[in-house]
């Protein structure tokens, strides 16, 4: 650490003045060779020591936390706030129906797609190297209850993983509702039709409740 002077006569003799005044000079100003205090030490080999016992308790103790597990423990709070109202849904036709229509709760199944099947099937349902979601053309999809079926066990020889390890079925239901409300809504960038896909009839028309 070191404190600027201007140079002046009799700067090396002024009282007052610690430390030794360095022979250096560059534009008329010289400094004094003052040691760093003691206090300033003490803070950083102290910040050496905590980061050390920091680091262990972060990234290896049970007990400690992190941004993703204070999300996960939020989500999974808010998910039972909304989910204690409705109970466990059913996998037919007629749940799955009627939650297309719930717009409160097809805003968490929005949240659900984009964070679980967006990387694949694109945030619009457009696809990627998963199917375009928002055309009529189905390979293994003939009812409502077939997309909570393929979530469920998977399909194509696992290119289409289940998720019923990841996702629960209350999870499962309102994302096979989420997805058959793409059907019809217009993507970025629709992938082009598998030529196993086959057209198949329209869902019943939605009864949408407020949100």
């Amino acid at each position: 650490m070191s404190v600027m002077h201007g140079k002046a006569p009799g700067d090396e003799a002024r009282p007052g003045k610690s430390g030794h005044l360095l022979d250096h000079e560059y534009d008329g100003i010289r400094e004094y060779d003052n040691p760093t205090p003691g206090w300033w030490h003490v803070i950083f080999l102290g910040s050496c020591v905590f980061s050390v016992f920091y680091m262990f308790w972060y990234h290896a103790s049970p007990l400690s936390s992190s941004p993703e597990k204070d999300w996960d423990r939020e989500q999974l709070s808010e998910y039972r706030r909304i989910f204690g109202g409705i109970g466990e849904l059913g996998a037919d036709a007629g749940t799955i129906q009627k939650m297309r229509g719930d717009a409160r709760l097809m805003a968490v199944a929005r949240g659900l797609f984009e964070s679980n099947c967006a990387a694949c099937h694109a945030r619009d349902g457009g696809g990627i190297n998963g199917f375009n979601l928002t055309d009529d053309l189905y390979k293994n999809i003939k009812g409502l209850e077939d997309l909570y079926a393929v979530m469920t066990t998977g399909a194509n020889n696992g290119a289409m993983p289940s998720w019923s390890a990841k996702l629960s079925q209350n999870e499962r239901v309102l994302v096979a509702a989420y997805v058959a409300n793409l059907r019809g809504t217009s993507p970025a960038s629709p992938r082009a039709a598998d030529p196993a896909e086959r057209p198949i009839d329209p869902w019943p028309a939605v009864v949408t409740s407020p949100e």
